[in-house]
């Protein structure tokens, strides 16, 4: 089976890098912390491409690895002939999408899918807020009063329109900008305190008025839907994984264009 994902990772900066070994980070698994992070460091040391493609595969072979059942993987691992070893991404994608109870398009590039993913997940989690939080991050966003009337009343009956109405109110670049920073407050449910606190601060680095809104949903609200997910050690690796290839993806525009926003399904 083919690596699938180099073509994505390869758009990966050193802070995506490093939010990948947070994520991927786990001693008690076949996956080999010490030769990830060495191969961050030679990438940090000289950032050429052959460096990268080394480091690409890897992270591709740790995320197959937490989505496949450890038996199913040490016997590929050991006499299969594929590379690298574990279910293909479109199959983790499905698992995922299946325990996140997000609706999937089978159809469409792994590229389009994990953007799909993310923009359902965003959704979810917009609704699992507070009227409270939900109203101050419109504030932050920069909707008047007048605005967040107008869009709670229509969204009250069909919550289907919250991102198209989103985009004709605010634009491409504050709704990407609100969709990564509700996946963010995702991610941090899944990762550890202190992994939680670096991938904070390299948010704000490039979005800087999430930080008053942000940090205290990282710390202090519950997202009631992923209670159960995040028991599983498994999920805890690939739910974010696959979640923050999402938005890499979605860093150059959907794949889909404007149709993501309307149909995700």
């Amino acid at each position: 089976m083919p690596y699938e994902l180099g073509g994505i990772l390869s758009r990966c900066n050193e802070d995506d890098y490093k939010v990948f070994v947070d994520i991927i980070d786990n001693y008690f698994s076949f996956a080999d912390n010490k030769k990830l992070e060495s191969q961050l460091l030679a990438f940090h040391e000289n950032p050429s491409e052959s460096n990268r493609d080394v480091l690409n595969r890897y992270m591709e072979e740790c995320i197959r690895y937490f989505g496949s059942a450890d038996l199913a993987y040490l016997w590929r691992y050991l006499f299969g002939n594929d590379e690298p070893a574990g279910v293909s991404v479109g199959e983790i994608i499905d698992d995922v999408s299946e325990r996140l109870k997000v609706t999937q398009k089978k159809l469409g590039s792994t590229e389009a899918r994990l953007e799909r993913l993310v923009v359902k997940v965003a959704e979810k989690t917009f609704f699992d807020l507070t009227p409270e939080k939900q109203r101050e991050l419109f504030i932050k966003a920069g909707l008047s009063d007048e605005q967040q009337r107008n869009f709670f009343e229509k969204i009250k009956n069909n919550k289907a329109i919250f991102l198209p109405m989103l985009l004709s109110a605010l634009g491409p670049k504050i709704v990407m900008e609100l969709v990564e920073g509700l996946i963010i407050a995702v991610l941090a449910t899944y990762m550890g305190r202190e992994a939680a606190k670096q991938l904070l601060k390299r948010v704000l680095t490039k979005i800087p008025w999430w930080g008053e809104w942000l940090g205290p949903i990282m710390w202090g609200v519950s997202l009631g839907w992923l209670a159960l997910d995040i028991q599983s050690p498994a999920y805890r690796k690939t739910v974010p994984a696959l979640l923050y290839l999402g938005i890499i993806c979605l860093r150059n525009g959907p794949e889909e264009g404007d149709k993501i926003w309307s149909d995700a399904d």
